[in-house]
């Protein structure tokens, strides 16, 4: 009975994850043009946890702020909650769902999502190649091992290329042990790398969006 409550749940969770949206008037634009300086952003104002990294995310101006999330059924991956936007990217309609693990990885399911993604940067919702209905989703892992993000976006637009490696980043970097603090001569100073890396993946980006369209 368990067996079939999971699957009955992880049917539910492929309808819902990275699904197909057709872009509306409904979802809140991001403006690529308006953002602000990373530098200005500290990761240490914002809480270890799946929520503290929603807020460093929204800040950084790569999520909506105005648009409630869909809470997802994390538990069918083995996660602690997950949370699910949807919203528009120059008028390309973008689905970001983010995780969050116990890093313990006790729960099966767990073990086998992060193990996956770290191997092949992708996961079997069902686990196994074979089932019918089974997908699989490109993921993206925190250094941390903490946090997961399933980020959409089918536009090969330049700033739509660049955000989609900025956010990226982010969440690779968001409490890493590059993150942490580091002690001056003036005092306590919080070192940036992993904003560094956002605006070095932006120029690659930049760069070989620009190199196609040539």
């Amino acid at each position: 009975m368990k067996k079939f409550l999971l699957t009955i749940l992880c049917v539910i969770l492929a309808l819902s994850m990275g699904g197909c949206f057709q872009q509306g008037p409904q979802y809140e634009n991001l403006d690529t043009n308006v953002a602000p300086d990373p530098d200005s952003i500290k990761q240490t104002d914002y809480a270890n946890d799946l929520d503290g990294l929603v807020g460093y995310l929204k800040a950084l101006g790569y999520l909506p702020t105005k648009t409630d999330p869909t809470v997802m059924l994390a538990e069918v991956i083995g996660a602690k909650k997950g949370y699910r936007y949807i919203f528009n990217v120059d008028n390309s309609t973008v689905i970001a769902e983010l995780y969050e693990y116990d890093t313990s990885y006790s729960d099966p399911n767990a073990a086998r999502v992060i193990g996956e993604i770290k191997e092949t940067g992708s996961f079997h919702l069902f686990g196994q190649e074979n089932v019918d209905g089974d997908t699989v989703y490109a993921a993206t892992l925190s250094d941390n091992g903490k946090y997961m993000m399933i980020y959409n976006d089918g536009s090969s637009n330049q700033n739509n290329v660049v955000r989609r490696e900025l956010i990226k980043n982010a969440v690779k970097g968001y409490y890493s042990d590059s993150a942490n603090t580091s002690e001056t001569s003036g005092g306590t100073e919080t070192s940036k790398p992993a904003e560094t890396s956002q605006t070095s993946e932006a120029s690659k980006a930049s760069d070989t969006s620009k190199a196609s369209a040539a």
